[in-house]
């Protein structure tokens, strides 16, 4: 697998404003494929912005046709360039999901993944997703964590062991909760030997202040790149998904689990 340069997008979105935050991704992609990323990162329902409840269903898209991905998707494969954004998408037959689309350098679709985990009413607006998935990638294999997601160590645990070898996490965290997302996604590269860049929100919208911290990870725990808390920025970090293997077999957690000494409630995470 040859080696990436990889552009976290710590930003601020406009609410219900879909073709400004387009706008603003395609000229984040052009920028970062002029400092040779070829793989980028934008917030959790950065298309249309977080808090938009009253607009939710209006400005949802289909993950086939919808217009912004469709513009998105012929811009990945003008730039042959990988993009990692939060919308929402609709769902026949349900409210929609709180999505994060991962569209290829080709401009095709390999996965998406639906929040699974709800915090702060959001199973109001929004169905959860039903799985948990890696899928193969021009990059290598890969998962997707939304926001809250990445809180509970048994969705990295699951796309670890459904072979993923990045895991992409897009979030809205806010205020008072700093630290606990940066935190989480370089121990979760620890524990899992897999790579992972997280890519948060700064700015306020509405009654939320987020509260950025942006970075990436080595399967180590190393830290590629920070952000800060308040300022929008492009973070830049490289992955070598080649480079998940210890030099040693000292701390090869995965292999190293005893699945028959756990709870069982735990069991859905254990297999691989």
């Amino acid at each position: 697998m040859t080696p990436f340069k990889t552009c976290i997008v710590q930003t601020t979105s406009l609410p219900y404003d879909k073709q400004a935050n387009l706008n603003r991704a395609l000229q984040a992609m052009e920028t970062a494929a002029g400092q040779g990323a070829s793989l980028i990162l934008f917030p959790e329902m950065f298309l249309t912005g977080y808090l938009i409840k009253d607009k939710l269903a209006e400005l949802a898209e289909s993950l086939e046709d919808g217009p912004g991905l469709t513009v998105l998707r012929r811009k990945a494969q003008e730039l042959s360039m990988g993009v990692v954004i939060g919308t929402p998408l609709l769902n026949p037959g349900g409210k929609p999901y709180n999505a994060v689309v991962m569209i290829d350098r080709d401009g095709s679709i390999p996965g998406f993944q639906a929040k699974t985990h709800f915090f702060g009413g959001e199973e109001k607006m929004f169905d959860p997703g039903t799985s948990l998935k890696a899928f193969d990638t021009s990059f290598g294999r890969m998962g997707i964590l939304v926001c809250y997601d990445g809180e509970f160590p048994e969705t990295a645990r699951t796309l670890a062991l459904d072979g993923a070898k990045l895991l992409c996490m897009c979030a809205a965290n806010m205020s008072p909760y700093e630290d606990y997302h940066f935190v989480y996604m370089r121990t979760r590269a620890m524990e899992n030997r897999i790579y992972t860049l997280y890519c948060n929100y700064v700015g306020t919208e509405k009654k939320f202040h987020y509260c950025g911290q942006s970075g990436a990870f080595h399967p180590t725990g190393k830290i590629l790149a920070e952000a800060d808390t308040q300022e929008e920025v492009l973070l830049y970090a490289d992955v070598d998904m080649a480079d998940t293997t210890a030099p040693d077999d000292f701390l090869n957690y995965l292999n190293h689990r005893r699945p028959g000494l756990y709870h069982p409630a735990l069991a859905g995470a254990q297999n691989g």
